[in-house]
């Protein structure tokens, strides 16, 4: 014979996984840290402007680290190395629509991911960063320049900014994430079949 709290228990509706979704505390750090980001691009690209204003009016370069780095005053109608054939409103369109889809993955991510919110939060800033800079000026501002540096034949032509480097690590480290993730299956089904 049994309790009926026992029989309850053992015949319970399933739980929901325990998504981010339903962390206020994961939505928290996940905004915070996408606000951070955004915040430090603005700024960085607000002061750095300024202060090529000021230093060098006439080139709008200074060199940072001789051979390395300089900072140049550049301007970017078109999206990812220059290209400017879409038209501006297909690429706020995009990053809306891309935005949408970092948020969903963020929502839809475990509760306890935080290599996988941080990546997220990065991509979520520097979307953000170079949208804002579109919708108000038009272009997205860059300043950092490596291309002073050289090794061997290679360089970096490209001038960029904070939110480009937010994007790129926040995809790289989703791409590790997604191979560590993919091998620990690939070895677990290896494991099962064995």
């Amino acid at each position: 014979m049994t309790r009926p709290s026992d029989a309850t228990a053992t015949h319970a509706a399933p739980t929901a996984p325990l998504t981010a979704a339903r962390s206020v505390r994961a939505w928290i750090l996940f905004a915070a840290a996408a606000l951070v980001g955004l915040a430090a691009d603005l700024a960085s690209k607000t002061a750095a402007f300024a202060w090529l204003e000021r230093t060098a009016p006439a080139t709008g370069s200074r060199i940072i680290l001789p051979g390395v780095l300089r900072f140049t005053r550049s301007t970017n109608p078109g999206v990812v190395f220059g290209v400017d054939w879409i038209p501006d409103a297909l690429v706020i369109l995009f990053t809306l629509v891309a935005i949408a889809v970092v948020i969903y993955f963020f929502a839809v991510s475990p509760r306890r991911a935080p290599w996988m919110h941080a990546a997220l939060a990065m991509i979520l800033g520097g979307a953000l960063g170079n949208l804002v800079d579109r919708a108000t000026i038009g272009r997205v501002r860059d300043f950092i320049d490596f291309s002073p540096w050289r090794v061997g034949p290679l360089n970096y032509p490209w001038v960029f900014n904070i939110a480009d480097v937010l994007l790129v690590v926040g995809v790289g480290i989703l791409m590790i994430l997604s191979l560590m993730e993919w091998r620990r299956e690939r070895l677990a089904s290896r494991d099962g079949a064995g």
